[in-house]
């Protein structure tokens, strides 16, 4: 079974991936937890992928959607041959902080941005293209939280404030992630606004269920009885 954790910068992705693996080990559930860009230090070839998709904007890239969108398929690529296949096939649980959604958000985000149109037209080609990256996981889990609010915590733990300009590509991103999750059903909506860590995990928890078998954490079962 493959999972993936999407959003924002901000919106506890690492933090509820965490969480949902160790809750699954807690049950026994053998878990394989893919933090993002894990290819960075994996091998040479993921290296040099990330090496050519790397800015000094993490979010303006090289100014050419086709670009950035193959280079990005081609690091989940990577991601795929390299980790997700041999623990699928291994029988393990892959928790996947980011996965094609984010392919298809931040390039649907720039189509948005510098390319009017309707986004229908740019998922279509982006589901096309985001395709050659490998499978998609099993259940999505979208952490929405208002664009604003995931990029003023994202400052915070970085400790630098973002650009207006970053400001404005993330609150398009924000609005791509929207458009996605209207036309993909194996991308699920969990509000997270004023929730503390462990209410969204118990949401997500929820939400997954829906999709996919997943024992409910110990408390929650237990109230529910």
């Amino acid at each position: 079974m493959l999972i993936a954790f999407e959003g924002l910068p901000g919106a506890g992705k690492t933090t509820q991936s965490r969480l949902l693996a160790d809750h699954l080990t807690r049950e026994q559930v053998p878990v394989n937890y893919l933090p993002d860009n894990l290819t960075r230090t994996e091998d040479s070839l993921g290296s040099t992928l990330l090496d050519l998709f790397a800015s000094e904007d993490p979010f303006s890239r090289h100014g050419n959607i086709v670009t950035d969108t193959m280079l990005a398929t081609a690091i989940r690529t990577n991601t795929v041959a390299t980790h997700i296949a041999p623990a699928l096939t291994a029988g393990q649980t892959v928790i996947e902080d980011r996965g094609i959604h984010t392919i298809q958000s931040y390039s649907l985000a720039t189509l948005l941005q510098k390319h009017p149109g309707r986004p229908a037209d740019g998922i279509g080609w982006l589901r096309s293209v985001s395709a050659m990256s490998g499978p998609p996981a099993d259940v999505a889990v979208w952490l929405r939280l208002p664009a604003d609010e995931a990029i003023a915590r994202a400052a915070r733990r970085e400790g630098q404030p973002y650009t207006a300009e970053q400001h404005a590509f993330l609150r398009h991103v924000h609005e791509a992630y929207g458009h996605l999750a209207a036309d993909d059903s194996g991308l699920v909506t969990v509000d997270v606004l004023g929730l503390a860590p462990d209410q969204v995990h118990r949401a997500v928890v929820d939400a997954i269920a829906e999709r996919v078998p997943i024992p409910a954490p110990a408390e929650h079962s237990s109230s529910m009885q």
